[in-house]
């Protein structure tokens, strides 16, 4: 109960609460635009002032703990911070299997370096040490200043929004400045995502041993998917075990945005593991294709293979073996993109106006019936062209390791095949609710995601089939596909004695969309 109240604590303090509280007040009382941006000032400074103390307070830090921090590690920090001129920063350990590190304070001087037991488990010593050096980047740059006044950006930019948009002289301005926001947020994820790059090569330069850092990152990576897998195992366990996995994984999430990694933007290795050739192989996806730019743009970290390509150029410079080989091919192929990136967006836009319309004419603005009608009928009939481009093709037989060679699909542009293998576990490991799995063959292993759209589908799936097929020879037919990781959307699968379940979400889709244009064509 003491980690519950605490976390509801900060989420209650940090997360909204107190601004909206505060917004309101000033809302009521009709306060001036430049008083509701000193408003927002006072909130993230008293955010940078607390923030340390209350990340001190939330976690179950122990720090300066000298029997599970190796002497080697503790010694290393006190060498850098005496050659870089800066104060030793604190070092504290959390007791958690989850492989991660963070660093937080408000000036060098006051910093502190927090790693967590997992993180020591399954490191050696020398990458510890990068990821150390990592962290004393983060302070020596004064990280926490700089993402600080960022923050500050996208909450200005809301309240002019807020404040303006009650005056109809000001209106336009606030939806420009909605606009903006929107961006901003992007914008702040960008600048975090360039500190990381910026902590790596840092780390890189003053370990002079860039594949150390490399090796850290991918096995970290590897790391988080297991940790989160096993999260999930013991919810479902006895009592004890639900409780101390549910403090772990709001740790987890903590460390998700403070950390040296998040399994988002490593997931995908988790194919691979720490094997540098099936590593790179995983990786050559994100490094050509411009759909991982756009996965990568509501990242708080890069994509791991982006961070060992640049340590992999940094170890080149320093004219030392590269720990992660990568693909050689280096430009982007950019292929039907543009189309790809049009069907995509298209029904979601012609909803949008239609949305749109609809508020204006909650605003007292005239929109006719026949007007809405036309984008009732657009939304559905690019539904279907959506629907049709991303599940067309004949199912052919493939092998997974042909599949994950594949840099040119994506969501939206896929490959129909046939895959023979073994399934060999769930694709959130011990979760009963977790209809997806993952297929083994003699050259890798995939992600089979069991897809639906009628309501409680998946998890019927889940519950009653998913556990029968681990560990049995099946046939799946599917469209290969790219994410943050690379899977197969499940059409079918068929085990060895003819039993066959199928997944019904196209046809879900297809009548859908058709019912929605048909009611824009009565609309008419």
């Amino acid at each position: 109960m003491k980690f519950i109240a605490r976390s509801l604590l900060i989420l209650f303090l940090l997360y909204g609460a107190v601004f909206a509280l505060g917004d309101g007040l000033l809302t009521h009382y009709r306060a001036p635009v430049w008083l509701a941006l000193v408003f927002s000032i006072g909130v993230i400074a008293l955010q940078y002032l607390a923030g340390p103390w209350l990340i001190n307070w939330l976690m179950e830090i122990v720090w300066d703990d000298d029997l599970h921090i190796p002497e080697v590690n503790r010694e290393f920090v006190r060498k850098l911070c005496a050659e870089r001129g800066i104060r030793v920063p604190r070092l504290g350990i959390i007791y958690s299997g989850t492989p991660n590190a963070f660093s937080f304070g408000r000036t060098p001087s006051d910093a502190r370096v927090v790693i967590t037991k997992g993180l020591l488990d399954i490191l050696t010593p020398d990458e510890v040490n990068a990821v150390l050096a990592h962290e004393i980047g983060h302070v020596e740059h004064w990280d926490f200043a700089v993402m600080a006044i960022a923050a500050l950006a996208p909450l200005l930019l809301y309240q002019i929004y807020v404040f303006g948009r009650a005056n109809n002289n000001t209106r336009s301005v606030a939806w420009t400045a909605y606009l903006a926001y929107l961006v901003s947020q992007f914008i702040v994820l960008l600048l975090n995502r360039t500190r990381e790059y910026m902590a790596d090569r840092y780390a890189a330069a003053v370990t002079h041993s860039p594949g150390n850092l490399s090796s850290a990152l991918v096995k970290i990576a590897c790391g988080l998917v297991r940790a989160q897998g096993e999260y999930q195992q013991k919810v479902f366990a006895k009592a004890a075990d639900r409780k101390s996995a549910r403090a772990a994984q709001r740790l987890e999430g903590a460390l998700a945005v403070m950390g040296i990694s998040n399994v988002q933007s490593g997931s995908s290795l988790a194919l691979g593991g720490a094997d540098p050739g099936a590593a790179a192989l995983v990786m050559r996806w994100d490094l050509v294709n411009p759909w991982a730019r756009v996965y990568e743009l509501n990242s708080t970290h890069p994509l791991t293979a982006f961070r060992v390509r640049a340590l992999n150029e940094e170890a080149a410079e320093m004219h030392q073996p590269i720990a992660y080989p990568l693909p050689e091919q280096r430009s982007i192929v950019w292929g039907a993109f543009p189309v790809e990136v049009f069907l995509w967006a298209a029904p979601f836009l012609a909803g949008a106006l239609l949305l749109f319309d609809w508020g204006l004419d909650r605003l007292g603005f005239e929109v006719t019936t026949q007007h809405a009608g036309v984008l009732l009928m657009l939304t559905g009939l690019l539904w279907i062209v959506r629907t049709w481009y991303r599940y067309r093709g004949e199912f052919a037989p493939a092998t997974i390791g042909e599949l994950l060679q594949d840099v040119e699909v994506s969501q939206m542009r896929t490959r129909a095949v046939q895959l023979r293998g073994e399934i060999v576990g769930r694709g959130v490991p011990g979760a009963f609710w977790s209809p997806d799995l993952v297929l083994r063959d003699d050259t890798g292993m995939l992600f089979v995601l069991y897809r639906q759209s009628i309501p409680f589908a998946r998890f019927l799936f889940a519950a009653t089939s998913a556990d029968l097929l681990i560990g049995q020879k099946v046939e799946v037919a599917g469209w290969f596909r790219r994410g943050l990781r690379p899977y197969v959307e499940m059409s079918r699968i068929t085990t060895g004695d003819g039993v066959t379940k199928r997944a019904l979400s196209r046809w879900v889709q297809y009548v859908v969309a058709a019912a929605v244009a048909v009611c824009g064509y009565a609309l008419l």
